[in-house]
């Protein structure tokens, strides 16, 4: 199987009874990586759960300050020269057949020079909201402010979800939750540690450097997990993250600055209709999108 040539990065943070149950769930489907590398900011009384459990299954352990970002950079110094380098969240579900359908799809475009990475198929039983349908109208693709294939950038710099595929796609990006890069087509990349500790958009970030080098990701319908642990993306916090990180992108990758602001509108109002049935934290939301905007235009 491919992960005998991969080293596997998992960053952690005071998930000690997440992260140990999917070790275990690893070992139990006898998943044989070339290389685990944990790398942890937890607090003592979970680093040290971790860490037990770490020495007991041979797996490499690392304790670093919390920020994602960091903690893929720091694991990318540490491994192998192996083939492939792997990322995982650590509160991602593995079905019985994930790696197995994943190690076809490499067997059979693993050589593809075109081709930088793999990524999964997220399966999740969703309700597409009024907003999902927006993205979808005719004006928004002829705006090309939203895509509609899965997998897509568009010149906004916003990006479609990978999420319930019925078929393969060739992505521009992938998500960091799990996913896999060819190692020699990675080797200079480095995630963008400005994006703050919880580092949203680091993966959209990191997969247009492969997007620069015409290389594309292929997404495996058929390798499923879960992930149900979705964090909250709402409150004051998170609406200036969201604007100020995907402005970052705009900048550093000379996207659409008009188009990114009419996305950001779009997204403004969403969150102030959501607002409007007593959620409060989507209100704020609302309010930390016109705050990083007010400074953006300003600038």
């Amino acid at each position: 199987m491919f992960t005998s040539k991969t080293s596997l990065i998992i960053p952690t943070k005071n998930r000690s009874d997440q992260i140990i149950e999917l070790i275990s769930r690893l070992f139990f489907l006898k998943i044989q990586f070339n290389e685990i590398i944990i790398v942890d900011s937890s607090n003592i009384d979970h680093s040290k759960k971790i860490q037990i459990e770490c020495d007991i299954k041979n797996i490499i352990y690392y304790h670093t300050k919390s920020s994602t970002s960091y903690q893929r950079n720091f694991g990318l110094t540490k491994i192998k020269q192996n083939d492939f380098v792997m990322f995982m969240d650590d509160d991602v579900i593995i079905l019985d057949e994930t790696f197995q359908k994943m190690d076809e799809c490499i067997n059979k475009y693993g050589y593809d020079l075109n081709i930088g990475g793999f990524g999964f198929n997220q399966t999740e039983d969703i309700k597409y909201s009024f907003f999902e349908i927006l993205k979808n109208t005719n004006l928004i693709k002829y705006l090309n402010i939203y895509p509609s294939v899965p997998g897509k950038i568009a010149k906004s710099g916003w990006h479609s979800k990978i999420l319930n595929l019925k078929e393969d796609v060739l992505a521009d990006w992938v998500f960091t939750t799990i996913c896999i890069y060819k190692r020699k087509d990675i080797e200079n990349f480095k995630f963008d540690e400005s994006f703050g500790e919880y580092s949203y958009l680091e993966d959209l970030d990191f997969s247009l450097n492969l997007m620069k080098q015409n290389k594309k990701i292929y997404i495996s319908s058929e390798a499923k997990f879960l992930h149900p642990e979705n964090i909250d993306r709402s409150g004051f916090r998170f609406g200036v993250v969201e604007i100020v990180n995907r402005y970052k992108i705009i900048k550093k990758h000379q996207l659409s600055k008009k188009l990114f602001l009419i996305g950001c509108l779009l997204r403004f109002f969403m969150s102030l209709i959501k607002s409007f049935s007593f959620n409060k934290k989507y209100f704020f939301r609302c309010i930390g999108n016109i705050y990083s905007l007010f400074h953006i235009i300003n600038r």
